[in-house]
Protein backbone atom coordinates (compact mmCIF):
# COMPACT_ATOMS: atom_id res chain seq x y z
CA UNK A 1 0.00 0.00 0.00
CA UNK A 2 2.87 2.38 0.79
CA UNK A 3 4.61 1.68 -2.58
CA UNK A 4 1.40 2.29 -4.58
CA UNK A 5 0.65 5.57 -2.79
CA UNK A 6 4.16 6.88 -3.35
CA UNK A 7 3.99 5.98 -7.10
CA UNK A 8 0.67 7.74 -7.60
CA UNK A 9 1.95 10.80 -5.77
CA UNK A 10 4.99 11.12 -8.01
CA UNK A 11 3.03 10.57 -11.25
CA UNK A 12 0.66 13.35 -10.22
CA UNK A 13 3.61 15.62 -9.45
CA UNK A 14 5.14 14.89 -12.89
CA UNK A 15 1.92 15.78 -14.66
CA UNK A 16 1.53 19.00 -12.76
CA UNK A 17 5.13 19.99 -13.45
CA UNK A 18 4.54 19.83 -17.28
CA UNK A 19 1.30 21.81 -17.24
CA UNK A 20 -2.36 21.43 -16.50
CA UNK A 21 -3.66 18.10 -17.85
CA UNK A 22 -7.09 19.59 -18.55
CA UNK A 23 -5.89 22.77 -20.32
CA UNK A 24 -6.16 23.25 -24.15
CA UNK A 25 -3.44 21.66 -26.23
CA UNK A 26 -2.20 25.02 -27.44
CA UNK A 27 -0.97 25.80 -23.94
CA UNK A 28 0.96 22.60 -23.61
CA UNK A 29 3.41 23.07 -26.49
CA UNK A 30 5.50 25.97 -25.36
CA UNK A 31 9.07 25.42 -26.39
CA UNK A 32 11.47 22.81 -27.54
CA UNK A 33 13.30 22.88 -24.24
CA UNK A 34 10.24 21.60 -22.42
CA UNK A 35 9.53 18.87 -24.94
CA UNK A 36 13.08 17.62 -24.96
CA UNK A 37 13.10 17.33 -21.16
CA UNK A 38 9.91 15.25 -20.97
CA UNK A 39 11.57 11.84 -21.62
CA UNK A 40 13.81 12.39 -18.56
CA UNK A 41 10.90 12.82 -16.13
CA UNK A 42 10.10 9.07 -15.71
CA UNK A 43 13.72 8.38 -14.70
CA UNK A 44 13.60 11.00 -11.97
CA UNK A 45 10.21 9.71 -10.93
CA UNK A 46 11.51 6.15 -10.54
CA UNK A 47 14.51 7.40 -8.55
CA UNK A 48 12.25 9.42 -6.24
CA UNK A 49 9.91 6.46 -5.74
CA UNK A 50 12.80 4.18 -4.75
CA UNK A 51 14.16 6.83 -2.39
CA UNK A 52 10.81 7.32 -0.69
CA UNK A 53 10.26 3.57 -0.40
CA UNK A 54 13.68 3.09 1.17
CA UNK A 55 13.02 5.94 3.61
CA UNK A 56 9.63 4.54 4.54
CA UNK A 57 11.13 1.09 5.09
CA UNK A 58 13.79 2.60 7.35
CA UNK A 59 11.17 4.51 9.34
CA UNK A 60 9.05 1.39 9.72
CA UNK A 61 12.11 -0.57 10.84
CA UNK A 62 13.08 2.09 13.39
CA UNK A 63 9.50 2.34 14.57
CA UNK A 64 9.20 -1.40 15.12
CA UNK A 65 12.55 -1.42 16.91
CA UNK A 66 11.53 1.22 19.43
CA UNK A 67 8.04 -0.26 19.72
CA UNK A 68 9.70 -3.48 20.88
CA UNK A 69 11.77 -1.50 23.38
CA UNK A 70 8.69 0.30 24.71
CA UNK A 71 6.85 -3.03 25.00
CA UNK A 72 9.70 -4.54 27.01
CA UNK A 73 9.85 -1.47 29.26
CA UNK A 74 6.09 -1.63 29.81
CA UNK A 75 6.25 -5.29 30.80
CA UNK A 76 9.08 -4.58 33.24
CA UNK A 77 7.29 -1.62 34.85
CA UNK A 78 4.00 -3.49 35.00
CA UNK A 79 5.32 -6.56 36.80
CA UNK A 80 8.48 -5.28 38.47
CA UNK A 81 7.96 -1.57 39.01
CA UNK A 82 6.98 -2.04 42.64
CA UNK A 83 10.30 -3.73 43.36
CA UNK A 84 12.39 -0.70 42.38
CA UNK A 85 11.69 1.43 45.51
CA UNK A 86 12.24 -1.59 47.73
CA UNK A 87 15.52 -2.37 45.95
CA UNK A 88 16.71 1.22 46.44
CA UNK A 89 15.95 1.07 50.18
CA UNK A 90 17.64 -2.33 50.49
CA UNK A 91 20.77 -1.08 48.72
CA UNK A 92 20.96 1.97 50.98
CA UNK A 93 20.72 -0.28 54.04
CA UNK A 94 23.35 -2.64 52.62
CA UNK A 95 25.79 0.21 51.93
CA UNK A 96 25.23 1.55 55.43
CA UNK A 97 25.95 -1.86 56.95
CA UNK A 98 29.14 -2.32 54.93
CA UNK A 99 30.28 1.14 56.00
CA UNK A 100 29.84 0.14 59.63
CA UNK A 101 26.44 1.65 60.33
CA UNK A 102 24.59 0.74 63.49
CA UNK A 103 23.68 -2.93 63.69
CA UNK A 104 20.10 -4.10 64.08
CA UNK A 105 18.53 -5.14 67.34
CA UNK A 106 19.29 -2.13 69.55
CA UNK A 107 17.21 0.63 67.99
CA UNK A 108 15.98 3.28 70.40
CA UNK A 109 19.03 3.09 72.68
CA UNK A 110 21.81 5.64 73.01
CA UNK A 111 24.79 4.81 70.82
CA UNK A 112 28.23 5.50 72.30
CA UNK A 113 30.75 6.30 69.58
CA UNK A 114 33.68 7.14 71.85
CA UNK A 115 34.09 5.78 75.36
CA UNK A 116 37.15 7.91 76.04
CA UNK A 117 39.40 4.87 76.24
CA UNK A 118 43.12 5.36 75.71
CA UNK A 119 45.59 3.01 74.10
CA UNK A 120 45.76 1.34 70.70
CA UNK A 121 42.88 0.05 68.57
CA UNK A 122 42.03 -3.62 68.32
CA UNK A 123 44.56 -5.35 66.02
CA UNK A 124 42.93 -6.16 62.68
CA UNK A 125 39.90 -3.95 63.29
CA UNK A 126 39.76 -3.05 59.59
CA UNK A 127 38.33 -6.52 58.94
CA UNK A 128 35.30 -5.70 61.09
CA UNK A 129 33.86 -2.91 58.87
CA UNK A 130 33.34 -0.70 61.91
CA UNK A 131 32.43 2.95 61.41
CA UNK A 132 34.28 3.95 64.59
CA UNK A 133 37.61 2.86 65.94
CA UNK A 134 37.34 -0.31 68.04
CA UNK A 135 39.51 0.32 71.08
CA UNK A 136 41.42 -2.61 72.58
CA UNK A 137 40.51 -1.35 76.06
CA UNK A 138 36.79 -1.51 75.22
CA UNK A 139 37.16 -5.13 74.07
CA UNK A 140 39.03 -5.93 77.32
CA UNK A 141 36.25 -4.26 79.33
CA UNK A 142 33.69 -6.50 77.59
CA UNK A 143 35.55 -9.82 77.70
CA UNK A 144 36.54 -9.14 81.31
CA UNK A 145 32.82 -9.15 82.14
CA UNK A 146 32.00 -12.43 80.37
CA UNK A 147 32.70 -15.44 82.56
CA UNK A 148 30.71 -17.94 80.49
CA UNK A 149 27.84 -18.15 78.05
CA UNK A 150 25.52 -19.37 80.79
CA UNK A 151 26.14 -16.25 82.91
CA UNK A 152 25.81 -13.85 79.99
CA UNK A 153 22.04 -13.66 80.58
CA UNK A 154 19.11 -15.60 81.97
CA UNK A 155 18.38 -17.61 78.87
CA UNK A 156 15.09 -18.99 80.27
CA UNK A 157 13.46 -15.57 80.63
CA UNK A 158 14.39 -13.98 77.32
CA UNK A 159 11.53 -12.38 75.31
CA UNK A 160 11.72 -15.15 72.70
CA UNK A 161 10.76 -17.77 75.33
CA UNK A 162 7.28 -16.26 75.49
CA UNK A 163 6.61 -17.89 72.13
CA UNK A 164 8.18 -21.23 73.08
CA UNK A 165 10.34 -22.20 76.09
CA UNK A 166 13.07 -23.71 73.93
CA UNK A 167 13.41 -20.63 71.70
CA UNK A 168 16.20 -18.85 73.57
CA UNK A 169 17.44 -15.94 71.49
CA UNK A 170 19.57 -13.23 73.05
CA UNK A 171 18.83 -9.85 71.41
CA UNK A 172 21.63 -7.37 70.87
CA UNK A 173 20.11 -4.68 73.09
CA UNK A 174 19.71 -7.00 76.11
CA UNK A 175 23.28 -8.24 75.63
CA UNK A 176 24.62 -4.66 75.67
CA UNK A 177 22.61 -3.73 78.74
CA UNK A 178 23.79 -6.87 80.61
CA UNK A 179 27.46 -6.27 79.74
CA UNK A 180 27.36 -2.68 80.97
CA UNK A 181 25.78 -3.80 84.27
CA UNK A 182 28.01 -6.87 84.75
CA UNK A 183 30.90 -6.93 87.20
CA UNK A 184 34.42 -6.67 85.81
CA UNK A 185 36.19 -9.84 86.99
CA UNK A 186 39.75 -8.88 86.07
CA UNK A 187 42.08 -7.76 83.31
CA UNK A 188 42.62 -10.75 81.00
CA UNK A 189 46.11 -12.02 80.25
CA UNK A 190 47.80 -12.97 77.01
CA UNK A 191 48.02 -16.81 76.99
CA UNK A 192 51.30 -16.79 75.10
CA UNK A 193 53.16 -14.52 77.56
CA UNK A 194 51.05 -14.43 80.70
CA UNK A 195 51.31 -10.63 80.66
CA UNK A 196 48.28 -8.32 80.76
CA UNK A 197 46.80 -7.79 77.29
CA UNK A 198 48.05 -4.50 75.93
CA UNK A 199 50.84 -4.30 78.52
CA UNK A 200 51.14 -3.35 82.17
CA UNK A 201 51.11 0.37 81.40
CA UNK A 202 47.72 0.16 79.68
CA UNK A 203 46.32 -1.91 82.54
CA UNK A 204 47.53 0.65 85.06
CA UNK A 205 45.98 3.53 83.10
CA UNK A 206 42.59 1.99 82.36
CA UNK A 207 41.76 -0.75 84.88
CA UNK A 208 40.32 1.61 87.45
CA UNK A 209 37.96 3.21 84.95
CA UNK A 210 36.63 0.07 83.24
CA UNK A 211 36.24 -1.80 86.56
CA UNK A 212 33.43 0.49 87.68
CA UNK A 213 29.82 -0.61 87.32
CA UNK A 214 28.24 1.14 84.37
CA UNK A 215 31.61 2.01 82.84
CA UNK A 216 31.32 3.64 79.45
CA UNK A 217 31.99 1.14 76.65
CA UNK A 218 31.89 1.93 72.95
CA UNK A 219 29.12 0.32 70.93
CA UNK A 220 31.51 -0.56 68.10
CA UNK A 221 33.40 -2.88 70.45
CA UNK A 222 30.17 -4.34 71.86
CA UNK A 223 29.00 -5.06 68.29
CA UNK A 224 32.33 -6.67 67.41
CA UNK A 225 32.05 -9.11 70.32
CA UNK A 226 28.39 -9.85 69.61
CA UNK A 227 29.03 -10.44 65.90
CA UNK A 228 31.77 -12.94 66.73
CA UNK A 229 29.07 -15.40 67.75
CA UNK A 230 25.90 -13.97 66.12
CA UNK A 231 27.46 -13.80 62.63
CA UNK A 232 25.70 -10.59 61.64
CA UNK A 233 22.30 -11.51 63.08
CA UNK A 234 20.44 -9.41 65.64
CA UNK A 235 20.12 -12.36 68.05
CA UNK A 236 22.48 -15.01 69.44
CA UNK A 237 21.94 -18.50 70.82
CA UNK A 238 23.66 -20.07 73.81
CA UNK A 239 25.34 -22.86 71.86
CA UNK A 240 26.95 -20.39 69.43
CA UNK A 241 28.16 -18.19 72.29
CA UNK A 242 29.73 -21.19 74.03
CA UNK A 243 31.42 -22.46 70.85
CA UNK A 244 32.84 -19.04 70.03
CA UNK A 245 34.12 -18.26 73.52
CA UNK A 246 35.91 -21.62 73.54
CA UNK A 247 37.98 -20.47 70.54
CA UNK A 248 39.68 -17.56 72.30
CA UNK A 249 38.88 -17.66 76.03
CA UNK A 250 40.56 -19.96 78.55
CA UNK A 251 39.94 -19.01 82.18
CA UNK A 252 41.24 -15.46 82.57
CA UNK A 253 43.28 -15.63 79.36
CA UNK A 254 42.12 -14.15 76.07
CA UNK A 255 43.75 -14.80 72.72
CA UNK A 256 43.14 -11.47 71.01
CA UNK A 257 44.24 -12.79 67.62
CA UNK A 258 41.66 -15.60 67.78
CA UNK A 259 39.00 -13.17 68.93
CA UNK A 260 39.67 -10.85 66.00
CA UNK A 261 39.50 -13.80 63.59
CA UNK A 262 36.17 -14.92 65.07
CA UNK A 263 34.74 -11.39 64.80
CA UNK A 264 36.00 -11.08 61.22
CA UNK A 265 34.35 -14.39 60.29
CA UNK A 266 31.11 -13.18 61.79
CA UNK A 267 31.27 -9.95 59.81
CA UNK A 268 32.29 -11.85 56.66
CA UNK A 269 28.84 -13.44 56.60
CA UNK A 270 27.41 -9.95 56.13
CA UNK A 271 29.86 -9.32 53.29
CA UNK A 272 28.95 -12.60 51.57
CA UNK A 273 25.28 -11.73 51.93
CA UNK A 274 25.88 -8.31 50.36
CA UNK A 275 27.80 -9.87 47.46
CA UNK A 276 25.01 -12.39 46.86
CA UNK A 277 22.44 -9.59 46.87
CA UNK A 278 24.46 -7.64 44.29
CA UNK A 279 24.73 -10.69 42.01
CA UNK A 280 20.98 -11.31 42.25
CA UNK A 281 20.32 -7.70 41.28
CA UNK A 282 22.72 -7.84 38.35
CA UNK A 283 20.93 -10.93 37.04
CA UNK A 284 17.49 -9.36 37.46
CA UNK A 285 18.40 -5.98 36.01
CA UNK A 286 20.33 -7.63 33.19
CA UNK A 287 17.27 -9.65 32.19
CA UNK A 288 14.75 -6.83 32.58
CA UNK A 289 16.63 -3.73 31.43
CA UNK A 290 20.16 -4.12 30.09
CA UNK A 291 19.80 -7.15 27.80
CA UNK A 292 16.57 -5.92 26.07
CA UNK A 293 18.13 -2.48 25.49
CA UNK A 294 21.25 -3.98 23.91
CA UNK A 295 19.20 -6.29 21.67
CA UNK A 296 16.81 -3.60 20.40
CA UNK A 297 19.23 -0.67 20.06
CA UNK A 298 22.63 -2.25 19.33
CA UNK A 299 21.69 -5.73 17.99
CA UNK A 300 23.90 -7.29 20.65
CA UNK A 301 22.80 -10.39 22.55
CA UNK A 302 24.39 -10.85 25.99
CA UNK A 303 22.01 -13.55 27.18
CA UNK A 304 19.92 -12.85 30.29
CA UNK A 305 16.41 -13.80 29.24
CA UNK A 306 14.37 -13.30 26.06
CA UNK A 307 12.96 -9.76 26.32
CA UNK A 308 13.66 -7.59 23.29
CA UNK A 309 14.37 -8.64 19.69
CA UNK A 310 17.29 -7.78 17.44
CA UNK A 311 16.69 -6.11 14.07
CA UNK A 312 18.15 -8.89 11.96
CA UNK A 313 21.01 -11.07 13.19
CA UNK A 314 22.20 -10.55 16.79
CA UNK A 315 25.89 -10.33 17.59
CA UNK A 316 26.41 -12.64 20.58
CA UNK A 317 29.06 -11.73 23.12
CA UNK A 318 28.96 -15.07 24.95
Amino acid sequence: MTRLSATLLLIGSALLSTGNAFAPSTLVHRSSSISTSLPVVPEFANADVDSIIQSSDMLLSEGSKYAELVKSAFIVLLFGGGLIPAAIAANQAMIGTLRGARRGGDEGNDYIEDSGASGPPLPGQALLFASEEVKLVDVIAILGRIQSAEKLCDWRTLPSTEQAPNVQWLPRDIYKANIRKAKFTGWPADPSTGEPIGGAELEKAEKGRISKNGAMIGDAALDAVFDSWAWGASVATQDKVEATLAQFQTGNSINIGEFTAAAARGRAVTGIGALSFILIQLTAYGSLFIAPFLRVVLNVDVGFGQLGECDGVCSSLF
